[in-house]
């Protein structure tokens, strides 16, 4: 800036010192974006280690928070110093670093992604400026530069400049939230303190003790001893603490087998009562693939901590703060700074632990390389083993031999309900049962057909037909991947016939039918659509229509459960579909837990090996058997895959830049090393057209084609899934 001269300001910057001395000891500061390790200058006056403490430092005009997770050497005067330390304790531990620096070799993806996507969201900063004393304030600057005073309505680039002259002094911190008082606890043996107790639970929270005092009509002295006494407490705002002895069902425990690190089977009570057995005392992260799971075991579990994305971002740094006991957690709990006896992995098959975006990874491969950089066990628990795992020494146990028909849709007729599905159905109804039925797809149908010519609406983005929504006047066609809608055609496009017929039932449809043909109530339960089943849970008989989200909805005692067309769950282009169909069958049978439910199945595969699997009530038989096929073919866990997308508005340009990856390992990659590259499944999408190759081999391997790939230009348009689990729809970013 004009009159701030670099130079002159040599403890800020010391570019004629470092000129002098050479290299100076930087900081590498992980961000969270997808971003590698940055240097900065330590902040001016601080020399304790900074090892895994928060920093703010200054990026592109911005004030950014990240992790020290370094230490090194630098050079040039072109560096900057960080803003300020925001932790008096080291934020992450060395064992946490070295963690993100595996997991990031392990996911060929930035550090810094890495952190983003393990990271509780930071609290907000209060970021403070003003001008060094002594210096002159240019007229052209503002005045309220003089003084300290928030950064907020400055204009950044105008900071970055003063910032990088050095004539700014900065307050950098974390924002204390505002706390408030809650209840921990009632039972108190004073009436009149259970009276003030039983008001603080009925408003939720009290701004102060004199507030609560006041709406109570006592004096502020007897609500100070209730927190004194344990029954209230401080929390931030809209947050209910966390406090260990609440709730509980008094279960006994069952002793987990001595020599074995896997558990399958058994009924769900009994899966509860082997993880009391193994996490009894002492500190133990268990982890769950979704929130619903993790609050159905939560009851069990008295001396638990949940810690998932829907708490609020107090609670999270509250906990993450100070990890200790036993921690319930989705993904994020990978990265708690404690070290606990064992790690659990819940249901270890599950999809949901694929990230979907971000550094894409597969929880359960993270979770063993955690396990290893601690040198603590890892075990699994769950209904059915997955297919990567069965290498490791694990036991089956017993289980409920399920209640299955197979409907054979190549000899029984009705659509999009046989008469069989109809009778048991209206036998349910007569009974005053509850039933589900599980559709594959939401809206009316999957497409509109001309009976006359085969003619069907196809999305102009996507490589796929609209579906049918029944909305409005008319009803719309939509695009379930890219959002395109239309109102359907009155007349075929190409023959001009009057009438286009839907085919490819979806929940809409199957509803519909339902209603028409039962007397009770019948509900729809999607991930958009979710009607109110309180009459259900009053034990009221009904029908609930819906996709697979209602497996992560309340439990029901479910009598009867109903595929349409159960072929649709596992006919897709995936490697991975029939494991996760063999999955979701034996996920419906403890839709009740402790009851069986007859599980019908209309198919035109009725002797499908999964379907005979069920029948015998084998829950590791499908698995073994897919296992062996795989190794065979030299897929997961014969060896890892890493998916490479390419894609462009053009089909011939996204075609030549991957046959470019291809060409450019050849004589680099050994045979079966790369497959491809090939059209994606879907192969247009969003108006891209996608193709995809993908590199098969252990980590290093994958890590050494990788960057042959890196050095080509432009590669960095290239899209990367490591661990892929399904090949349709785009990878976003």
């Amino acid at each position: 800036i004009e009159g701030y001269p670099r130079e002159d300001h040599r403890p800020t910057h010391g570019s004629i010192l470092r000129s002098i001395l050479g290299p100076v000891r930087v900081l590498k500061v992980a961000l969270p974006l997808p971003l590698d390790p940055l240097d900065y200058l330590p902040p001016l006056g601080e020399g304790r280690p900074p090892l895994g403490l928060r920093v703010a430092v200054p990026l592109r005009g911005r004030v950014e928070v990240g992790v020290v997770v370094g230490e090194g050497e630098g050079e040039g005067p072109s560096l900057r110093h960080a803003l300020a330390y925001l932790d008096p304790t080291p934020y992450l531990r060395p064992e946490e670093v070295a963690f993100l620096e595996e997991a990031a070799r392990y996911l060929f993806s930035p550090l810094g992604q890495v952190l983003a996507d393990l990271l509780p969201p930071f609290p907000p900063l209060r970021h403070r400026v003003r001008l060094h004393p002594g210096l002159d304030l240019p007229p052209h600057l503002p005045p309220r530069l003089r003084d300290w005073g928030e950064a907020r309505g400055l204009d950044p680039r105008l900071l970055d400049e003063l910032r990088a002259a050095g004539a700014l002094e900065e307050e950098v911190a974390f924002k204390e939230p505002r706390r408030v008082l809650v209840l921990l606890r009632r039972g108190h043996p004073d009436p009149e303190a259970e009276r003030v107790l039983a008001l603080l639970e009925g408003m939720g929270q009290a701004e102060s003790l004199a507030a609560l005092a006041r709406a109570a009509g006592v004096g502020v002295r007897r609500v100070k001893a209730l927190l004194e006494e344990g029954y209230l407490a401080y929390a931030p705002q809209g947050e209910a603490p966390q406090g260990e002895g609440l709730g509980g069902a008094g279960l006994p425990p069952l002793p987990w087998p001595e020599g074995v690190s896997r558990l399958h089977g058994g009924r769900f009570l009994e899966r509860v009562r082997r993880l009391m057995g193994l996490a009894g005392e002492g500190d133990f992260l268990v982890l769950f693939p979704e929130v619903s799971l993790l609050e159905r075991f939560l009851p069990y579990f008295p001396r638990a901590k949940a810690y998932h994305g829907g708490l609020s971002p107090w609670a999270r740094e509250a906990l993450f703060r100070a990890p200790r006991g036993l921690i319930f957690a989705t993904y994020g709990g990978l990265l708690l700074p404690f070290t606990p006896k064992a790690l659990v992995v819940v249901e270890e098959g599950s999809e949901s632990y694929k990230l979907p975006s971000g550094t894409r990874a597969w929880v359960p491969a993270l979770a063993e390389l955690r396990a290893k950089t601690l040198g603590v066990p890892l075990y699994h628990l769950s209904l059915v083993p997955g297919v990567e795992v069965l290498d490791r020494p694990g036991r089956i146990l017993p289980v409920p031999k399920p209640r299955l028909l197979t409907v054979d849709l190549r000899k029984e007729g009705g659509y999009p309900l046989t008469g069989r599905a109809w009778a048991l159905l209206r036998q349910a109804e007569a009974k005053g049962y509850q039933a589900f039925i599980l559709t594959s797809r939401v809206g009316y149908s999957a497409y509109l057909v001309c009976p006359s010519c085969g003619y069907k609406p196809t999305c102009p983005h996507c490589d796929l037909p609209l579906a049918y929504h029944k909305r409005g006047k008319g009803g719309v066609l939509l695009c379930h991947q890219c959002g395109h809608r239309e109102p359907p055609p009155l007349r075929c496009p190409v023959c001009g016939s009057l009438l286009l017929e839907p085919r490819g039932p979806g929940l809409d449809w199957v509803w519909e039918e339902v209603r028409k043909g039962l007397g009770v109530p019948v509900y729809r339960y999607a991930k958009d659509t979710k009607d109110d089943l309180g009459p259900l849970l009053r034990g009221e008989p009904g029908v609930v229509v819906g996709t697979t989200a209602f497996l992560r909805g309340p439990s029901l005692p479910i009598a009867l459960v109903l595929l349409p067309f159960a072929d649709a769950f596992f006919l897709a282009p995936d490697f991975r579909a029939e494991e996760r169909y063999h999955r979701l069958l034996w996920a419906l049978t403890e839709l009740w837990p402790g009851h069986r439910p007859l599980l019908v199945l209309q198919t035109f595969q009725p002797h499908h090996p999964v379907h005979q699997a069920l029948a015998r009530g084998e829950v590791g038989a499908f698995p073994e058997e897919e296992r062996g096929r795989r190794l065979a073919l030299g897929y997961p866990p014969a060896a890892r895959l890493l998916k490479l997308e390419v894609t462009h508005p053009k089909e011939e340009v996204a075609a030549s830049e991957a046959f470019r990856l291809l060409e450019a390992l050849q004589g680099q990659a050994r045979e079966g090393e790369v497959l491809g590259p090939s059209p994606a499944p879907l192969p247009r999408v969003k108006g891209v057209y996608v193709y995809h190759l993908l590199l098969r081999g252990d980590t290093a391997r994958l890590a050494y084609l990788l960057g042959i790939l890196r050095a080509l230009p432009g590669f960095r348009r290239v899209r990367l899934d490591p661990d892929p689990h399904r090949f349709h729809g785009l990878l976003e970013d």
